[in-house]
């Protein structure tokens, strides 16, 4: 994290907003914890949306602005002023401008020390930690009350909803499913979902499961259970912010790894709610302090996506590899006579270090991908698209200790 710091009086908080529905109230919500605690302003940044032209941001539906629906204080500040605080942090070592760790590079932790500005504060990232602002909840739990009138539909079915055991089953996919996405975010799995359930049915008394996501098709063909099923899916992105009332509304919570789901299920008022999230977080394992202890974790087990798979593209064992800092490692694949593969490619690394480090997976077709690791061995997976060259793969050592290899394969 990038902290720097200046004291100005007629202090304001500024941060900026962006993603989806849940990454917004997630950077809203530092914002508003901070200026109560501090008893000074606060305002919303739009420079995402504003200042970059729609064919440079490349935004899914999702990703606009979408707090107007909920009961927040609406202050903007000026995107030119908030980009330039971005750049003057470079010059100005006393500027109060705080960058949050960057999920695709870093292990992003609760930082404390955002409890010790003062000043005017730019803040820039995503704050997915519920520490920055769960002692200021209650104020949080009323800002994010939909003024948004429900439609007939939804008012019946908040109805129905509170009258039943409701449980929200939660399936984010679409999104998800992109090359870079899968590969670094990586989604969750129908095992997950069934030992889900499982858990479910063991806890709550006749449930009753309420199924949301981005992929209504899919759901209706994939998740079928031995209990009463309604699927929302009469709700547009445009009007996501139904879905969240709806999902709210429930009693239980089986969630993917959704910020948006995430929300749906902190925001239920049930004191007895159950909360079952999928671990790792992200795939790439660089994000662990996102969900609640409270809540309780299953595994998402990607390994299966790995092992179901026959054909070995590449496989590198018995022997150790050493990666020093910034060495890099190519793939050349065992079968190059297609350049394409006709399935998705699995990876897998067997690592062993002498402390947590990232990871560099580098691609001709693909952003890089960043993958976490600890200390002593770690097994990673990671689901690359069937479109990715594999003879351009690369993987680098991006800190300062070496790391060995212990095992790398793909399969297809």
């Amino acid at each position: 994290m990038i902290i720097l710091r200046l004291s100005i009086s007629d202090a304001m908080i500024t941060v900026g907003i962006g993603g989806g529905t849940g990454n917004q109230m997630f950077q809203y919500t530092i914002a508003r914890s901070l200026a109560h605690d501090l008893n000074t302003d606060f305002a919303l940044n739009l420079y995402q949306y504003n200042l970059l032209p729609s064919f440079l941001l490349k935004s899914e539906k999702h990703q606009r602005y979408n707090l107007r629906h909920f009961n927040i204080n609406e202050n903007f500040s000026s995107s030119f002023k908030f980009i330039s605080a971005t750049i003057k942090r470079f010059f100005n070592s006393n500027l109060n401008y705080v960058q949050e760790g960057n999920i695709f590079s870093s292990f992003v932790k609760y930082n404390s020390d955002i409890n010790d500005l003062r000043g005017d504060i730019f803040l820039r990232g995503n704050w997915q930690n519920e520490k920055y602002f769960l002692h200021n909840q209650d104020i949080i739990r009323n800002d994010f009350k939909i003024v948004t009138p429900p439609t007939e539909k939804n008012k019946s079915l908040i109805d129905e909803i509170s009258s039943k055991n409701s449980v929200a089953l939660c399936v984010r996919r679409n999104d998800y499913l992109q090359p870079f996405w899968k590969a670094q975010l990586g989604f969750t799995t129908l095992k997950y979902y069934e030992d889900a359930v499982e858990t479910i049915i063991k806890k709550v008394k006749n449930p009753v499961f309420y199924v949301f996501s981005d992929d209504p098709e899919w759901v209706q063909k994939n998740i079928i259970l031995d209990h009463p099923t309604t699927f929302i899916t009469h709700n547009d992105v445009d009007k996501d912010y139904e879905d969240l009332r709806l999902m709210s509304s429930c009693k239980h919570f089986i969630i993917s790894n959704s910020t948006f789901h995430w929300w749906g299920a902190w925001l239920s008022l049930n004191k007895d709610k159950i909360v079952i999230a999928p671990e790792p977080w992200l795939n790439s394992y660089t994000m662990d302090e996102i969900i609640p202890e409270r809540w309780i974790k299953i595994k998402c087990d990607r390994s299966e996506l790995f092992n179901q798979s026959l054909n070995v593209v590449f496989e590198f064992k018995n022997e150790k590899l050493e990666l020093d800092k910034k060495q890099k490692f190519k793939l050349k694949a065992i079968d190059e006579s297609n350049k394409y593969y006709k399935s998705d490619n699995f990876l897998k690394l067997l690592i062993d270090a002498p402390k947590k480090g990232i990871l560099k997976i580098t691609s001709n077709k693909l952003k890089p991908i960043y993958l976490g690791y600890h200390k002593g061995e770690s097994e990673r997976y990671v689901c690359l698209d069937k479109s990715i060259p594999l003879s351009g793969i690369g993987i680098s050592n991006e800190n300062n200790i070496p790391i060995n290899i212990k095992y790398l394969g793909i399969k297809c």
